[in-house]
């Protein structure tokens, strides 16, 4: 057999295969190295970024809750400002109502308004009267017209002057300024002399002083005003005899140096008379109206009563009227009070008295 000859291991082939595996495996290093370099890099980058837009992300709700909460403020200013404008247009149309009333006010008080000359003859001819009046030293018994069986009943006027106690109730309240509300109101601003000369002021006086003049001699009296109060004002407020001249003459001189004001309160006036002692036996109640007040609203502010109101406040004040007194009514003359004469007549017939509405020249 033949030997096979030894193979022999190139020294070049060996040396190549060493540099080739060297060479891979620096590729592979080099390779691992830089990818890994690389997510690293872009893992760091993403958080940054990612930080960043959640950063932005608070900000910009912190930006709408802002202007949400914006938004709002401005709906609530919008409804205020729409509120207030119709509050001021509201304000506005009322006071165009009131000036529209006052100037209405204003020409029918210079449509009404009496002439300065007439003022003056008015006032020189009541000027005359009270001097006439003044003359009188005493007051004494009247002629009378008498019917047997009748009484003491003066024919020449209606009016029954008898009795033991005589109450002489006089209104004093603003109406009893004038005939008319627009006067009225014009008075009740002018100066205390004008208010005191006024006709129906006067009037009324004097009707209280014409009848203290014409009282029976051996009655005892008194006299008592009412408006929003109620006041005895002869002496100190007892009866008094009707003979007491210079005492009945002071009391005269009083109503004619106070002017009258304020509303008319009959329910206080008869719960005074049922408190008197004795009570009175008649009464002359000189008045011009249904009253506006009454112990239940007589501390509050009312600016208007209607119709309904008065003679609601009327009943209640002839409730307080003790029984078996006779009432005469004297109805002075008032524009806006229909119901006043009604009332006042089915008081007087209701209690035996005597209702007239004097001429404006009595007595």
């Amino acid at each position: 057999m033949r030997r096979n000859k030894k193979r022999q291991l190139s020294i070049f082939l060996l040396s190549f295969l060493d540099i080739m595996a060297g060479g891979f495996g620096a590729v592979v290093l080099i390779f691992l190295i830089v990818d890994h370099n690389t997510v690293t890099t872009v893992e760091t980058a993403n958080q940054q970024q990612l930080a960043q837009i959640r950063l932005l992300d608070y900000e910009q709700e912190k930006v709408e809750m802002r202007l949400a909460e914006i938004r709002k403020r401005v709906g609530d200013l919008t409804i205020r400002m729409a509120d207030a404008r119709e509050r001021v247009e509201n304000v506005q149309r009322e006071v165009d109502v009131q000036d529209e009333a006052v100037e209405e006010v204003e020409r029918q008080a210079l449509d009404q308004s009496d002439s300065l000359d007439e003022l003056q003859s008015e006032v020189d001819t009541k000027e005359e009267e009270l001097e006439l009046l003044q003359r009188r030293s005493d007051y004494q018994e009247p002629s009378t017209i008498e019917i047997t069986g009748q009484g003491d009943r003066q024919y020449l006027t209606g009016l029954f002057l008898g009795g033991n106690h005589i109450l002489i109730a006089l209104d004093s309240s603003g109406s009893m300024l004038h005939d008319t509300i627009v006067n009225v109101i014009r008075l009740r601003n002018m100066d205390l002399e004008t208010q005191l000369r006024s006709r129906k002021w006067t009037q009324a006086v004097d009707i209280v002083e014409w009848l203290v003049a014409n009282l029976p001699l051996q009655s005892q009296m008194q006299v008592a005003t009412f408006n929003k109060d109620t006041k005895l004002v002869v002496g100190d407020g007892d009866w008094h005899d009707a003979t007491d001249g210079p005492e009945l003459t002071d009391t005269i001189e009083q109503l004619r140096d106070t002017p009258p004001a304020n509303g008319t309160n009959l329910e206080r006036l008869f719960r005074l008379v049922a408190q008197m002692n004795p009570i009175p036996d008649n009464i002359f109640l000189i008045t011009d109206g249904l009253p506006t007040l009454d112990d239940s609203n007589a501390s509050r502010r009312r600016t208007t009563v209607d119709g309904n109101d008065r003679q609601r406040l009327f009943q209640r004040a002839v409730e307080e009227l003790p029984a078996g007194i006779t009432v005469n009514v004297i109805l002075l003359p008032f524009q806006g009070d229909p119901w006043a004469a009604g009332s006042y007549w089915a008081l007087a017939h209701n209690t035996g008295g005597t209702f007239m509405t004097p001429s404006t020249d009595w007595p």
